[in-house]
């Protein structure tokens, strides 16, 4: 049976599809949470190496006639750090790019009070710096504030709404996706739609909406995000059938199983049971 989401926890399934919508509709949702902002292009993420510092995405903008960055983080929950995080992240962007930063942060599911702007560094009664970040509960929204935008990058975002536990507001996104969406972009977006929305619902019952809108589950089986997600499936399974038999793996076979294709793994899965362990390694191909 097609399945929606593998396994390992809301960051573990979600932070990939997260990260996916910001790098694929970036002006989308970049025009939600700045508006007045003009996309002008996407930046390298990686910041820093001592100690390293990946941004969820940092993009290029103009704001008020003055050309920018805004780094916009994804958060499965409120974090009390989250502050300090948008001061290190920025600042260091900053210097990077030579940019002012404007820091976003995106909340998608409640978890008590989430800290409110400014972050303050303070030494003693000494104000050392203020870090400012916009901060957007998406929880708290409706699922109307992200329709009304007209910003088909931002329909995947509805479950995550105050009434995104409806059937009906999530039929309601999928059906503008496949009406408003380019013909190259559906497949991501309704994927991206069930995945998310399989955190509210049954996966039979997001499956017979895909199949009644778009005819087949095949639109979410194009998505990248589920791709990857089940490649991920793949590897815990194989890993978890072996290590039953075999014990802790040897660090070469994980690495192997760390980069094989579907194939490989399906191939593995069908000859764990008598295989040696030399003759599944052998199964699973050359390690890059």
């Amino acid at each position: 049976m097609l399945k929606l989401t593998a396994g390992g926890g809301f960051v573990a399934e979600m932070d990939q599809g997260i990260k996916r919508l910001l790098q694929t509709h970036p002006a989308d949702v970049l025009a939600f949470a700045v508006p007045g902002a003009e996309y002008l292009g996407t930046m390298p993420v990686d910041i820093a190496t001592e100690p390293q510092i990946v941004l969820d995405t940092l993009l290029r903008v103009r704001y008020q006639g003055v050309e920018c960055a805004v780094d916009l983080e994804a958060e499965a929950r409120p974090q009390r750090d989250i502050g300090r995080r948008c001061f290190e992240y920025g600042s260091r962007a900053s210097v990077v790019t030579g940019m002012p930063i404007i820091s976003v942060v995106l909340w998608l599911e409640a978890n008590g009070t989430p800290p409110v702007s400014p972050y303050t560094l303070w030494a003693g009664d000494r104000l050392l710096a203020t870090w400012h970040y916009i901060g957007i509960e998406l929880y708290k929204l409706r699922s109307a504030d992200l329709f009304t935008t007209g910003l088909v990058g931002l329909l995947p975002l509805v479950p995550f709404t105050r009434d995104g536990g409806s059937m009906s507001v999530i039929e309601r996104a999928a059906e503008i996706v496949k009406q408003r969406a380019q013909a190259a972009e559906v497949s991501e977006l309704a994927g991206l739609l069930a995945v998310f929305a399989g955190r509210r619902f049954e996966d039979e019952a997001i499956l017979a909406m895909m199949r009644r809108l778009f005819m087949s589950t095949e639109i979410v089986e194009k998505s990248s995000v589920y791709q990857a997600w089940m490649a991920r499936a793949w590897r815990d399974a194989v890993t978890l059938v072996l290590g039953g038999r075999f014990g802790e793996l040897p660090f070469d076979l994980t690495q192997a199983i760390a980069t094989a294709d579907r194939e490989h793994l399906q191939d593995v899965l069908a000859h764990a049971a008598t295989d040696t362990l030399d003759e599944l390694r052998a199964r699973l191909g050359p390690t890059p």
